[in-house]
C-alpha cells in the first residue's frame, strides 16, 4: 500500500494531477479542495493517496491531507458512491463541512452538489451519521446555515457560462476567506472580479 507519495508537481488540473518521485510519474485523481490547496507545477507536493484495483483498471487517488483521504475512505463505504462520486463530493468544501452537515442531516447540502439527489444525500447522512459523531469536528455553522446561498450563487455561475465545477469551487473559496458575505449578489460580483 503506498500511504503517501512526495515529489514534484509535473502536471496539475482541477481533478487530476501528475507528481515525479524519482524518475516515475505518478497520475493522481484528486479533489478540487486538494488540487487548490497544493502549489503550482514545478513544486514539491506530498499527497496521501488511495490505490483502487477494480478488475483490470488501478487508479490512484490523492489528497492534500489525512483527514480528507480519510473523509474519502468513509464515502466509499456507503453503497453507490463510488471514488469518483466521493471526490465530486470532497469539491469545493473542506471535511469539516461535509461532516457537519452529515451530523445535522442536512439533506439540502448534498443536493446542491452536481449528480447528487435526494435518496443518495439521505443514504449518506443514514450510513455516516453514526461514525460521523465520534469524530471531534469542529463545528462550521456560518457554511451550513448558508448551504441555500451557496448553491443558488452557483447555479447564478453556472447560468452565466461557468462550468459547474469551476463554479463549486470559486463560490466555496470566496464564502471561506469572506466570511461577512453573505448575499447571492455579493458573491457573484467577487466571483467576476477574480475571473477578470
Amino acid at each position: 500500500m503506498i500511504y503517501y507519495i512526495c515529489g514534484k508537481l509535473i502536471f496539475k488540473s482541477p481533478a487530476r494531477v501528475v507528481v515525479d518521485n524519482n524518475g516515475i510519474g505518478y497520475s493522481l485523481n484528486v479533489s478540487i479542495e486538494t488540487s487548490q490547496s497544493i502549489g503550482e507545477e514545478g513544486s514539491e507536493v506530498k499527497l496521501f493517496s488511495f490505490l483502487q484495483t477494480k478488475d483490470d483498471e488501478v487508479q490512484l487517488y490523492g489528497f492534500a491531507s489525512i483527514e480528507e483521504k480519510e473523509g474519502f475512505k468513509l464515502l466509499i463505504t456507503v453503497p453507490n458512491i463510488g471514488p469518483k462520486m466521493a471526490l465530486r463530493i470532497l469539491s469545493g468544501m473542506n471535511i469539516n463541512q461535509l461532516y457537519n452537515a452529515i451530523i445535522a442531516e442536512d439533506t439540502a447540502f448534498f443536493t446542491g452538489i452536481p449528480g447528487i439527489g435526494k435518496k443518495t444525500g439521505e443514504r449518506i447522512i443514514v450510513e455516516l451519521k453514526h461514525r460521523v459523531e465520534k469524530l471531534d469536528i469542529p463545528q462550521e455553522k456560518q457554511f451550513v446555515d448558508n448551504r441555500e446561498v451557496f448553491a443558488s450563487a452557483v447555479e447564478a455561475l453556472t447560468v452565466l457560462g461557468y462550468k459547474r465545477k469551476e463554479a463549486v469551487s470559486s463560490v466555496s473559496k470566496i464564502m471561506k476567506e469572506n466570511v461577512g458575505i453573505s448575499s447571492i449578489e455579493e458573491i457573484i460580483k467577487e466571483a467576476l472580479k477574480r475571473n477578470n
